[in-house]
């Protein structure tokens, strides 16, 4: 992928497409405001200190959805405009994630940007960011959108030890005319500039031994997962988890957890479609056996966020009034349940 885009059945002027800011941008220059927050940043830093009034993706849309199956990419661009600021940066852009791809309308997004564009710009060099779509076209797929960025949300509060998420505003701009596409979306913190702040590399290690990680950690995730109702994990296969390997050979790996539009609380009709709301099924809980003695500190944790958990839904006025008492209903339920005398935990059977 180039710092220009060549694609010239898809972009025949450039000047038609961004104006003359786009000569600037692609020149790697940005404004000095912008330029301050990404000092010895990463984009992702920047973008998300950013108030973005929207994102503008250039891409063939008809392209993109036939590549569903694949992992082949094309040459794109985003822009991205703030008060008084835009960039342009050239992106290759492919579909990501095994499960979305089936069955989305619009499947997720990877971007992968050039590191030497990256670096021109005085950011860190990490190039590539995964992209959450509305995935399905009716109005639905919006709210199962916002709803797993709350649990994003949700995720930073009981714990930093997990991914930031930046909601966005994006518009769709087809290169194959066949017009625009208004949506919102969410891009993630990659996994590798995460595991860099939390001076470690990302592992990529299948079949990880229970010991080789941090109990504590692995037990607030399973902990975390059992409060919004997401059995779709497990890191012995590397689904929807990953292990953050600290430089120190001494100690433990750190479990952070992504993807979470399976758990009962975002509620999407393709994960059960036998099932009205999957709410109604029994949480089961992902911890381990080996890690029991951790729970009464684990519980502790997240009693004492009880408070802002609640706040934080009950204030999440994306999604409807309905929607959020569905979705307090059911966090206090796991709160009730925490707060009983007797917690006898539904472990998943191994």
């Amino acid at each position: 992928m180039k710092s220009i885009v060549k694609n010239k059945h898809s972009f025949r002027n450039l000047q038609d497409i961004a104006g003359p800011m786009l000569i600037l941008c692609l020149c790697l220059s940005v404004s000095q405001s912008m330029a301050q927050k990404a000092m010895a940043s990463t984009l992702f830093d920047s973008l998300y200190q950013t108030e973005i009034e929207k994102i503008q993706i250039y891409l063939n849309i008809d392209t993109f959805l036939q590549n569903k199956f694949t992992d082949k990419e094309q040459e794109g661009k985003i822009k991205v405009i703030s008060k008084g600021d835009s960039l342009v940066l050239a992106v290759d852009i492919s579909v990501r994630s095994k499960s979305r791809r089936r069955y989305c309308d619009f499947p997720p997004i990877k971007f992968d940007f050039t590191k030497s564009d990256l670096e021109a710009m005085g950011l860190d060099n990490e190039d590539e960011y995964k992209v959450v779509t509305h995935c399905l076209d009716q109005e639905l797929g919006e709210e199962i959108l916002l709803k797993e960025f709350m649990i994003y949300q949700l995720y930073r509060i009981i714990t930093p030890i997990s991914l930031r998420a930046k909601l966005v505003d994006v518009e769709y701009i087809d290169s194959g005319n066949s017009g625009h596409l208004r949506k919102k979306a969410v891009i993630l913190e990659s996994e590798n500039e995460f595991a860099k702040k939390h001076k470690g590399k990302l592992c990529d290690c299948m079949g990880t031994p229970l010991d080789k990680i941090d109990g504590l950690q692995m037990e607030i995730v399973a902990m975390f997962q059992y409060m919004v109702g997401n059995t779709d994990m497990d890191h012995l296969v590397e689904r929807n988890i990953k292990l953050i390997e600290p430089k120190d050979d001494a100690q433990l790996m750190i479990p952070v957890a992504y993807d979470f539009d399976f758990s009962a609380l975002v509620n999407a009709p393709y994960v059960h479609k036998q099932v009205e709301d999957n709410r109604r099924i029994q949480r089961v809980y992902l911890g381990y056996k080996e890690n029991e003695s951790r729970l009464p500190e684990v519980i502790q944790l997240f009693k004492s966020k009880e408070e802002e958990i609640l706040e934080f839904v009950g204030n999440f006025d994306l999604i409807s009034k309905k929607e959020r008492r569905k979705c307090l209903d059911y966090i206090k339920d796991f709160y009730r349940e925490i707060d009983g005398d007797e917690l006898v935990l539904p472990y998943k059977q191994r």
